[in-house]
């Protein structure tokens, strides 16, 4: 009688026999790590909460599941909202309209799908303050290549408005603080227009702002004729030429003057040719009990207002 064990038996049983139990692995934890660079600032009437989510769990595997994000002020749930992915920079803006004078507590927590919460994270506390209204009057226009802007304070708390952050629209720069109601801006192409607004603010490390002010648009294109030149003398008179001197005009954008002559001191008279580009004027058609006025120009062309009249005896 043939006792052999079947082959296929022997590799069975030999291949279960040569397993090895493996060391127990601890069970994972989900929980999202804590967020640890909660930030807050005061903007207008609300709190700008900034911070980053966390991209792993606790255990220091990748979070997957981040679904909700509780906002927490002085350690009570006030809003719960969608979070923005693990890895991710988030914020909200909490209202604290009525809240002024108060220091609030801010923390956050994140939620996953399996109802895992993370610990709370780093607390950030902001004194709340009354900050400016809205400045009014903005106007702006072009003069001498670059765009002034001219505004007035607040009606609304005006003492608060300790500087004014202006700020274009199209990002070209960052807001800049000036403290007076004006500022200029040089870097602009004639031509093209440009959106500004301006708002009052509390000044400090960080300013605390005010409500903006409603967007003003000025088209760079110089429509602002130069003063009327100054310092006009009457004529020296040298072998039949009036010879005519006054003050420079100081404009950037100078580019000249106009000369006139006429017979009495009520009309403007008749623009000589040949205009100058210096503050001194040759008329060789010089006819005695004449009358000169003056205009300056600029680039664009625009003409100032005529001097006074000047007589040649």
């Amino acid at each position: 009688m043939n006792h052999s064990v079947p082959a296929a038996f022997l590799i069975l049983l030999l291949a279960s026999g040569c397993g090895k139990v493996g060391d127990p692995r601890p069970p994972k934890n989900r929980v999202p790590a804590a967020i640890l660079d909660l930030n807050a600032q005061q903007s207008q009437t609300d709190v700008l909460l900034t911070w980053t989510n966390p991209s792993r769990y606790v255990d220091g595997s990748n979070a997957t599941d981040l679904t909700d994000v509780h906002i927490l002020q002085d350690g009570k749930k006030i809003a719960t909202i969608a979070a923005s992915g693990p890895g991710k920079q988030q914020s909200y803006s909490v209202p604290i309209s009525g809240a002024f004078g108060t220091t609030p507590v801010f923390t956050v927590e994140l939620a996953t799908k399996r109802g895992k919460t993370s610990a709370a994270s780093n607390e950030t506390r902001i004194p709340l303050v009354e900050v400016p209204g809205v400045i009014s009057n903005l106007k702006g226009s072009m003069d001498q290549h670059r765009i002034n802007l001219d505004w007035q304070p607040p009606a609304s708390n005006p003492s608060l408005a300790e500087i004014y952050l202006v700020r274009r629209t199209d990002g070209a720069f960052p807001p800049v603080p000036v403290t007076e109601t004006h500022w200029e801006d040089m870097n602009v192409e004639a031509g093209k227009t440009y959106s500004y607004v301006v708002i009052a603010a509390r000044s400090g490390a960080t300013p605390v702002s005010g409500p903006p002010s409603v967007p003003v648009s000025v088209l760079a294109k110089d429509e602002l004729p130069p003063k009327a030149p100054t310092g006009l003398e009457p004529p020296v008179i040298s072998d039949s030429v009036a010879i005519l001197r006054w003050d420079q005009n100081t404009e950037e954008d100078r580019a000249g003057y106009r000369v006139y002559r006429s017979d009495n001191p009520d009309s403007d008279g008749v623009q000589l040719e040949n205009p100058p580009t210096i503050a001194q004027f040759r008329d060789s058609g010089y006819r005695p009990n004449s009358y000169y006025r003056i205009s300056a120009v600029d680039e664009a062309g625009n003409e100032s207002k005529k001097s006074a009249p000047v007589h040649a005896e």
